[in-house]
């Protein structure tokens, strides 16, 4: 975890939880603390505001350069503690893992992004020049801001059908810790330019974009690795459409890729609902990891019936779902819920006396 711009207290407040909460799991996870990266300078470099995604950039590159994991010597201009088959992978802290991360793409249930009818002989590996990336609905729109990049750059001599094949990709960003390292460094240089020419959410996408083809680094670009939208192109809302009714509920609890291939993540960023039961990140209680909070209601075994075919909203109202987006809710909010209630329960374990821990399946988010 990489947590930037916290302060003293927060820094501590933090280290304290990740020690107690998570680091006993497992000694893998660590969690690295940057500066605040987040100002929005002008041309004279004067505060204007703030923009708390350029965090994700310059807490990278702080990351690769500051870590001890990879052995960044400035005067050397190189890693001294890796090699070049070491991987690094960025995904958004609102992801959660539905199967492994992996570099290796020659599965039978990858679906690459192809935007064009002509087949088109994919690369299946990461690799030294060979980055990945998931498909994210950009376009080529990043084309706009090449002549941030400068007159010399490679950038420019993309064209659009290999910008609209290639670059339109988003995290899960996978790639050599060196290749990644090379896009990291370019992406913090000209993330502050774009969103001072696009000052408005996505800017530092479009510019991932924009740093990738000014080094030269093509993407293989999969849209089999997140589900997010559940009406958006480009993920893979296939795997789930192609599960039977009865099963998709159990399968986001319970995945089995050997049965019903999942994407690796999903990317909780939007509401998912059924029934009586509606999730959304930003109506999750702050006190939801405590022994009185009762567990996350969940969708019930009949989620799949047409008696709960509508998404549920704030004010008592509903959004009546076709069946492809009946099924798609279903699947995220059984999921969803069922991972934040797994986590509570492992926190109720390890810190609650039996007496203090609420197992109670009662929080409704709506109430």
């Amino acid at each position: 975890r990489i947590a930037s711009g916290c302060t003293d207290e927060q820094k501590q407040e933090a280290s304290k939880w990740h020690h107690e909460h998570i680091a006993v799991m497992s000694s893998r996870f660590k969690i690295l603390f940057t500066p605040k990266f987040s100002d929005i300078k002008d041309e004279n470099g004067r505060s204007k505001g703030n923009y708390k995604y350029f965090n994700k950039p310059f807490g990278v590159k702080y990351y690769l350069e500051k870590s001890s994991d990879f052995g960044w010597d400035e005067t050397l201009g190189k890693m001294t503690t890796i090699n070049d088959k070491s991987i690094v992978i960025i995904i958004d802290p609102d992801m959660i893992l539905l199967r492994p991360l992996t570099n290796d793409f020659s599965g039978d249930s990858v679906k690459f992004w192809s935007p064009f009818h002509k087949k088109i002989e994919r690369k299946k590996r990461v690799k030294p020049g060979t980055p990945f990336g998931q498909t994210y609905g950009l376009s080529h729109n990043w084309m706009k801001f090449i002549e941030i990049a400068g007159p010399d750059s490679p950038a420019r001599q993309v064209d659009e059908r290999t910008a609209d094949l290639h670059y339109q990709v988003g995290p899960p960003y996978i790639a050599t810790a060196l290749d990644m390292h090379s896009i990291v460094r370019r992406w913090a240089e000209l993330v502050p330019k774009v969103h001072r020419a696009k000052p408005e959410l996505m800017s530092e996408m479009y510019a991932y974009c924009l740093a990738a083809a000014d080094m030269g680094l093509p993407h293989e670009v999969v849209d089999s690795m997140m589900l997010s939208s559940d009406d958006a192109y480009g993920e893979g809302w296939d795997m789930i459409d192609n599960i039977p009714d009865g099963e998709v509920c159990s399968s986001g609890i319970i995945p089995n890729q050997s049965l019903h291939p999942l994407p690796t993540v999903l990317h909780y960023c939007q509401n998912y609902g059924v029934g009586n039961v509606l999730f959304s990140k930003y109506l999750i209680p702050s006190d939801i990891f405590t022994c009185q909070k009762p567990l996350l209601i969940e969708p019930g075994d009949d989620a799949m019936s047409p008696d709960n075919a509508y998404k549920p909203k704030l004010g008592g109202q509903k959004q009546e779902l076709k069946p492809n987006m009946h099924k798609r809710n279903v699947f995220v909010t059984c999921a969803i819920t069922s991972i934040v209630n797994e986590a509570s329960l492992f926190f109720k374990l390890h810190h609650c006396d039996e007496a203090d821990a609420n197992k109670e399946r009662t929080l409704n988010l709506l109430a």
